[in-house]
């Protein structure tokens, strides 16, 4: 039996296609299982910009995962200092990506947040400390040592 090129390619290339197609929905259904965005930034009911929920959002829920890129304090000046983390030691500092940032301060937070080690390097995990209501600002506490060092 002789195979009729004029048929076998245009299958081919058909069945091509279709399996394209086929794998751009399965990945475009797994990428909408991502978790998603909880938090907008906007004018901040304390100082400048703030960051605030999206949707209503659990006790306990994380809310980001920023990750981090941590340097010596004498990398940092100006403003920056106030847009940082502590790292892991005394002179080591968090640069924080993401919306993590811009979080305001409050004595009563509704946020807090921890260090993790990732594969790709330090991650600043936020998680919620109790129910928020969507529209609601969030704030979590810079602590007494960084108040400490500003007047």
């Amino acid at each position: 039996m002789e195979v009729n090129l004029f048929i076998f390619i245009p299958v081919v290339f058909a069945a091509g296609i279709g399996a394209g197609i086929a794998t751009g929905i399965f990945l475009a259904n797994k990428a909408s299982v991502r978790k998603k965005e909880c938090v907008t930034i906007g004018a901040s009911t304390v100082s400048g910009r703030g960051a605030f929920a999206l949707k209503k959002i659990s006790d306990g829920d994380i809310i980001e995962r920023c990750p981090a890129l941590e340097v010596t304090d004498k990398d940092i000046g100006g403003e920056l200092l106030n847009y940082v983390f502590y790292g892991s030691n005394e002179s080591a500092r968090l640069v924080v990506m993401g919306n993590g940032m811009l979080f305001n301060h409050s004595s009563t937070p509704n946020v807090a947040y921890y260090r993790e080690e990732s594969a790709l390097g330090p991650e600043l995990v936020l998680y919620a400390l109790r129910n928020i209501r969507k529209g609601e600002e969030l704030f979590y506490s810079y602590g007494d040592e960084w108040w400490s060092t500003r007047q």
